[in-house]
Order: C-alpha cells, then sequence, then structure tokens
C-alpha cells in the first residue's frame, strides 16, 4: 500500500535516497557518509505521515526506514568485503585517526543488553496483557494481539537503526567531533530555506512534495512566520538549530586561529536564524545550556547533562507528584506572550489526563490504537499527547519507558560518573549537551528524531569503549568478532564499488612523549 500526499515527488525523493546513500559512502570518508545518511534524510525526505510505502508485515518504507536502513545495508556490504580480502584481523579500539569499529551489531555492555531486553520484552508484554477489547460511548477500540505486538517490534527496530549504526562506528572522540560538525553544517545550510520561509511563509514543501504536513495557524508567530522547511513541524526545526548552535559552541572552544574565527560567526549567524524561527522552548534550551557548552569545564559540563538525563527519565514520577512547577512555567510563559501561556497550560491539563490513565496500567501501558487516550462517555478524544514521554509510557508502561529512555539518558549518566577512568573530554561532554537540549524538548514536544538517536548511540559505545580497548591486544587473530579500524581518509567504496582507501593497521602503542608509534613486527 502507497501512501501518497502532494505531487508524487515525495515517492521519487524516497525512491533515489537509497542511491544518494551509496554516492555517500563512495565520494566521502566513511563517518561522515554515515552520518549525512541520517542526517540528510532527516531534513530533506518529505514527512512519513504523508509519504511511506506500507507493505504487508514489513515496517513502513518512509524517511526514517530508508536512510538507515540503506547506511546498515552498506555497512554491511564494506565489513562483508574487507573481512573476505582481509582475513587476518588486527584489534584495534583506538581514538586516534582510524575509525573504531566496536564489535557487534548489539550492545555488549550489561546496561545496553538490560536495557534492550526491556524494551523487547515490554512490547511483547504490553501485546499480552491488552487482550481486552475497550469501549466508550459509541467508539470500541481493539484489543492488542501478538500480531500487534511483532509489528511494534519491527518499527521500535526501524528506530533503533540510527541508535546502533552510532554505537558501532561513532564510539570515539573523533567519531562524536564529525557528529558535531555535521550536525552544524547541516543546520546552516538549513537556515538558507528556513529564512526564506520566515520572510515568505512555509511554502518549500508544499512547493517541492505539493503538500503541508501539520496546522498552518500553528505557524504563524509574532506577526510573522515559524519555518519548517522538509520537516514535520517547526517546533523540530528550532530544537534542531538549538542542538547544533551548541555543537558550533563546542567547536569554537576546541579549535583554533581562523577556525575558531569561522566557527565564531557561523554561530553568531545560527543563533540569529533560531530567534527569527520563532520557537520559544528550544530558545529557552539555549538560553540555558549554551552559557554551560561555552563557559564550563568538563566536569561541569557532564554533571549538567546527567542532570537533565535524570530529571527527563524520572518526569513521569515528578509530574504525578507534583514537583514540577506548572504554575510558575505557565505565569511565566504569559509574561512573554498569553498565547504560548495558554498553550503551555493545554499542554499540562493534557498530561494530567493522560498520565491518569496511565497510572491505570503502569508496568506495560494500554498498548497501540489510541488505546491510551482518555476518552468522554460518548466515545469522543478530549486528549492530544504532545510530550514523547507520555505517549511512551502510556503505550508501554514503565518497563518501555525505561527501557527506551535509558537509552537516551543512562549513558550521560554513566559518562560522568566514569568521566576519570573513561577520560571523557570536551567533544564528548559537548555531545552530551547537545543531546541533553534534545532530551529537554522531549518533555513538551514529540521531538524523537534518528538524529538523536544517533547520537544517543554514539554516547553509547563511548562506555563500551574502554573495555574492548583493554581486551584488544588479547584478542585473537581470527577472531570475527575483535574491533577494527577503517581508515576514513577517503572514499570508502571506489567507482567500480570496490574497497579502496580501506585499511587495517597494528595495534598502536604509546611512546614516552605521548605520540603514537605503530608495534614492532
Amino acid at each position: 500500500m502507497i501512501q501518497s500526499a502532494g505531487n508524487g515527488l515525495g515517492l521519487v525523493a524516497l525512491a533515489i535516497w537509497p542511491f544518494v546513500v551509496f554516492l555517500l559512502f563512495r565520494k566521502l570518508p566513511f563517518r561522515d557518509a554515515l552520518i549525512w545518511s541520517i542526517v540528510g534524510g532527516y531534513l530533506f525526505l518529505p514527512a512519513a505521515f504523508f509519504i511511506s510505502i506500507n507493505p504487508p508485515v514489513l515496517p513502513s518504507l518512509d524517511k526514517e526506514f530508508i536512510p538507515a536502513f540503506t547506511a546498515t545495508l552498506v555497512t554491511m556490504i564494506i565489513l562483508a568485503r574487507q573481512n573476505s580480502k582481509n582475513p587476518r584481523r588486527a584489534a584495534v579500539a583506538d581514538t586516534g585517526p582510524e575509525l573504531t569499529n566496536l564489535p557487534g551489531w548489539l550492545p555488549r555492555s550489561g546496561l545496553g543488553r538490560a536495557l534492550m531486553g526491556m524494551v523487547f520484552f515490554g512490547i511483547l508484554a504490553t501485546a499480552i496483557t491488552n487482550g481486552d477489547p475497550l469501549t466508550y460511548g459509541a467508539r470500541s477500540l481493539p484489543a492488542q494481539s501478538l500480531y500487534d505486538g511483532f509489528s511494534a517490534l519491527l518499527e521500535l527496530g526501524v528506530i533503533f537503526l540510527p541508535l546502533l549504526l552510532g554505537r558501532k562506528f561513532l564510539s570515539d572522540d573523533v567519531g562524536h567531533k564529525r557528529l558535531l560538525v555535521i550536525l552544524f553544517i547541516s543546520a546552516l545550510i538549513y537556515t538558507l530555506p528556513a529564512m526564506y520561509e520566515v520572510r515568505m511563509s512555509p511554502q518549500i514543501n508544499r512547493m517541492v512534495y505539493g503538500f503541508f504536513p501539520h496546522s498552518w495557524v500553528q505557524h504563524i508567530r509574532g506577526g510573522g512566520f515559524r519555518p519548517l522547511v522538509f520537516l514535520d513541524h517547526g517546533l523540530l526545526l528550532g530544537i534542531h538549530f538549538t542542538c547544533a548552535l551548541i555543537a558550533g559552541v563546542i567547536l569554537v572552544r576546541l579549535e583554533q586561529g581562523g577556525r575558531r574565527l569561522l566557527y565564531g560567526f557561523c554561530a553568531v549567524w545560527l543563533f540569529l536564524a533560531l530567534i527569527l524561527s520563532k520557537t520559544l522552548g528550544a530558545f529557552l534550551i539555549a538560553l540555558t545550556i549554551i552559557p554551560i557548552a561555552l563557559l564550563m569545564p568538563v566536569r561541569l559540563q557532564l554533571m549538567a547533562a546527567a542532570g537533565i538525563a535524570l530529571i527527563m527519565l524520572s518526569y513521569p514520577i515528578l509530574r504525578g507528584s507534583d514537583m514540577v512547577p506548572t504554575e510558575a512555567l505557565t505565569e511565566m510563559a504569559a509574561g512573554i506572550d498569553e498565547r504560548r501561556a495558554a498553550s503551555l497550560q493545554y499542554r499540562f491539563d493534557n498530561e494530567d489526563l493522560l498520565l491518569g490513565k496511565a497510572n491505570e496500567r503502569p508496568a506495560f501501558g494500554w498498548g497501540w490504537w489510541t488505546r491510551a487516550r482518555v476518552y468522554n462517555e460518548f466515545g469522543v478524544d478530549i486528549s492530544v499527547p504532545d510530550g514523547a514521554w507520555i505517549v511512551t509510557i502510556g503505550e508501554r508502561g514503565w518497563v518501555g519507558y525505561i527501557g527506551y529512555f535509558g537509552f537516551l539518558t543512562l549513558p550521560m549518566v554513566l559518562l560522568f560518573l566514569r568521566r576519570k577512568r573513561y577520560e571523557v573530554g570536551l567533544v564528548t561532554a559537548g555531545l552530551c549537551m547537545a543531546t541533553a537540549a534534545n532530551l529537554l524538548d522531549l518533555l513538551p514536544n514529540a521531538s524523537l528524531s534518528p538524529v538523536l538517536m544517533l547520537s544517543a548511540g554514539a554516547l553509547l559505545g563511548r562506555l563500551e569503549l574502554v573495555r574492548e580497548t583493554a581486551q584488544a591486544p588479547e584478542a585473537s587473530s581470527s577472531d570475527a568478532d575483535a574491533p577494527v579500524a577503517l581508515q576514513p581518509d577517503g572514499p570508502v567504496l571506489g567507482p567500480d564499488m570496490e574497497l579502496t582507501r580501506y585499511s587495517r593497521f597494528p595495534v598502536r602503542k604509546r611512546t614516552s612523549d605521548g605520540r603514537q608509534r605503530p608495534e614492532s613486527g
């Protein structure tokens, strides 16, 4: 079944994106190609709700599935060809210029395995414990079946693909920095069409794909327009600009000389674009986190990110216990704009309704097909779920919520607690800050994106990197799971789709002055 709105160019874009991904891996360094495949698909492909191909049983082929699946397929082809041409393996897990490839595709740390088990077991348990149909007045909602559970597992597998790619290939400092750089550059590119929409109204998606992906009224703000370009909503553009701006601030601190000035100038331009985008929540998040990213040392940055992560993970408890100052937040918003205050109060009221129903089935939730929403005696839906947290805990309960959001939050907590042992530097702290900003936006909005999952995967992989580095010298030369280093200095795929500039390196040791030298022999 094909779901298509507009002029048909959306389907064309989905169809050609796999070729774009192959071209990226052919022309760019491995890390850059991987990141651009995910980020580019998120920013430029049409909204999944309007344009998708829905085959039976399989997940929907849309802007989330196609970039991640194609990138995964290409990396598997690369690894298979490399293994066939180079059967002797060198156990390398270095944070130098090589690209670290963690063993396996699934997390190997105890935390990662526990969270993965909670996510997948929780979905099946949700399907099993919701075998009763629900009736509200004239509305009847179907019972959940194991088929629904397996469908949800496939959908979740698609969402998790960027996380697994980030964990496997972007776990070291170089991978984290490339992620920050491309996040920053992608936002700078996006400012050009965004500023056009600020002036001319959000029309680019309609002009290119032939449809508008959301409510037009919600994109009229402050006597002007809120841009969205090809994203589902202007709020998503705002938080993407905020995360990219934090990345730019970290890059300013990392670089020297002329490059620092260039990053600084671009960061100022992006900050102005964020202001003109008229997204109050993303702007306030930027004002909160940018001073920390710009002025604070690594320890305090990690502490702030870990604190935000813990608040996010425990937010349903805080919200249900009236420990969130909703009245003060509403009054603060009223001091800026009465309409924004009314919108915020409306969100809080809906959260109270939905959280009350979620507490009726706290362990595994209510399942899918809008069963977690609140209906009146006539069967009318009187709730509007906005935040990603309330949607998740309502559908999957606490087991699914902790498993899902644990991947987004707990790596930052552990990186703070183990910062000395892991030698966490500014680049990883900066990625934590950018990820924490997106987490804050998940409270009022459903801004889960492949870019967020890619960043969370890179942080999860950082937890495994120290262990794999310590075990690397003991790995057997025939061990198929030993960490591998790929050379990212040029294209991975040559003109004939054969591997070029794709080599292994011997285990490296450090000299007394800190420089690296190859191990003799």
